[in-house]
């Protein structure tokens, strides 16, 4: 009996990883002159969420085909 993981578990991991890691850079990095801060946290939460969503679900895809 095999194992398969659950895509839906590494696909809501690695979007809140994801979401994470942008709001962290975000408040982290110097302060861009064109845009306010909440533009930023935004912009770079939803790249960065959409970035973990596809890691996550590449990680998925890798498992899967182990098992």
């Amino acid at each position: 009996m095999s194992r398969q993981p659950r895509f839906t578990s590494f696909l809501v991991t690695g979007g809140v990883v994801g979401l994470l890691i942008g709001f962290f850079l975000s408040l982290v990095g110097h302060p861009a002159t064109r845009y306010d801060s909440a533009a930023a946290l935004g912009f770079l939460g939803l790249i960065f969420a959409l970035l973990g969503v596809l890691v996550g679900g590449v990680i998925a895809v890798l498992l899967d085909r182990r098992s």
